[in-house]
């Protein structure tokens, strides 16, 4: 899905994968992460979640046909 890292989450829905990586993202303090955290917990910034999940559903399904 991209992000500051190379860390790879495993799951058989969207959710389980999207609740790995925040809880991935929000067990860091490195300046790589730093973004990512900031967009994930401050109002304002970055994409909405409607915005997130939906890109994030869209990989999904590309992923999903792929295999």
């Amino acid at each position: 899905m991209g992000g500051p890292c190379e860390e790879v989450h495993r799951g058989a829905t969207a959710m389980e994968i999207a609740k790995q990586n925040f809880a991935h993202i929000m067990a860091t303090t490195d300046n790589a992460h730093k973004q990512m955290r900031e967009q994930m917990t401050k109002p304002g910034k970055g994409p909405s979640k409607e915005e997130w999940w939906a890109r994030f559903n869209k990989e999904w399904d590309k992923k999903e046909d792929e295999g």
